[in-house]
């Protein structure tokens, strides 16, 4: 009686050890299965660089305007890239406070030097043009009524830098601009910051999707039917209704004289239509070309104006 009881005791014993040892290592081994996301691209805006066509107080508007906080915000939408500061004055802030961990005050848990992380491009804006004000037109034959038009343009020179090897990678013009339209008012009052707001953020906008079908061109994940799906969603300024062209990549066009990368060769495979803007992708549908010629990591770009 006492072997056999002995042996079933060992027997569940080492059955509840093997249990409680596979319980503690699931989690680890889960974590080791679950495959970690790739690190984002890093990039950083650098000080706005203020034309010579600008006026010393259009100047003044651009410097104090939201423009350098909207391109980052812009481009942290995306959930594509990691934004990193350049600005003078967050820039002075860190550095203080990275000093005051190093002295005899802190903690010793502060913020260490030498850690920030390195951009891998750096943008740098240029505001060649700026215009912002309000058109007023008084109303015949009514008193104190004026006719009312908020306006604001803005023209950016955008360079795209390589910080491993200081090399310009792409540089391109953005514009942008809106209006209020012509409504009326009892007074004539002062320009509307929301139109200037605005039209910051569409030329935001406009530069971070530049920026991004530079580095990230948009690419079909998946055909399904006569229709696919594009890794852009509704943070990438796509719209209903709109037409894009299908290429499928070639072999690389390398300058004989430079060895430079041009790019790669080009076959057109047909055009899609966005019918549907998610978060993350956009579906669309193949309106011409060949469905079952189209595959995953097709490029796709929006037809160049003639």
């Amino acid at each position: 009686m006492t072997h056999k009881f002995l042996a079933k005791f060992f027997a569940k014993f080492f059955a509840s050890l093997s249990i409680l040892m596979m319980m503690t290592l699931m989690p680890s081994f889960a974590e080791a299965q679950t495959p970690k996301p790739a690190p984002k691209y890093r990039v950083a805006i650098g000080n706005l660089i203020i034309g010579d066509a600008l006026s010393p107080a259009q100047a003044k508007l651009v410097k104090q305007s939201t423009l350098l906080a909207d391109i980052e915000n812009s481009f942290r939408n995306t959930r594509k890239f990691d934004v990193l500061t350049r600005r003078a004055n967050q820039m002075e802030a860190i550095m203080k406070e990275q000093e005051f961990a190093k002295s005899e005050y802190a903690a010793g848990d502060g913020a260490q030097s030498g850690m920030m992380k390195n951009a891998q491009s750096l943008i740098n804006v240029e505001v060649l043009n700026f215009s912002f004000g309000r058109s007023t037109k008084a109303v015949p034959n009514l008193e104190n009524k004026w006719h009312i038009n908020d306006y604001c343009s803005i023209e950016l020179s955008v360079q795209i830098i390589d910080t491993q090897t200081g090399s310009i990678n792409a540089s391109f013009p953005i514009k942008a601009s809106s209006s209020s339209g012509s409504y009326m008012s009892n007074s004539r009052g002062g320009s509307s910051p929301a139109i200037m707001n605005k039209t910051l953020e569409k030329a935001s906008v406009a530069l971070t999707n530049e920026f991004s079908n530079t580095v990230f061109p948009a690419l079909v994940i998946k055909v399904q039917g006569k229709q696919i799906w594009v890794n852009r969603g509704n943070d990438s300024a796509m719209k209903m209704g709109e037409i894009f062209e299908i290429f499928q990549p070639g072999e690389a066009l390398i300058d004989p004289s430079t060895g430079e990368n041009l790019g790669s060769a080009e076959t057109s495979a047909g055009r899609a239509k966005v019918v549907r803007i998610n978060p993350k992708v956009t579906l669309m549908d193949i309106i011409s070309g060949d469905p079952a010629m189209i595959q995953p990591s097709f490029i796709l770009r929006k037809p160049v104006k003639k």
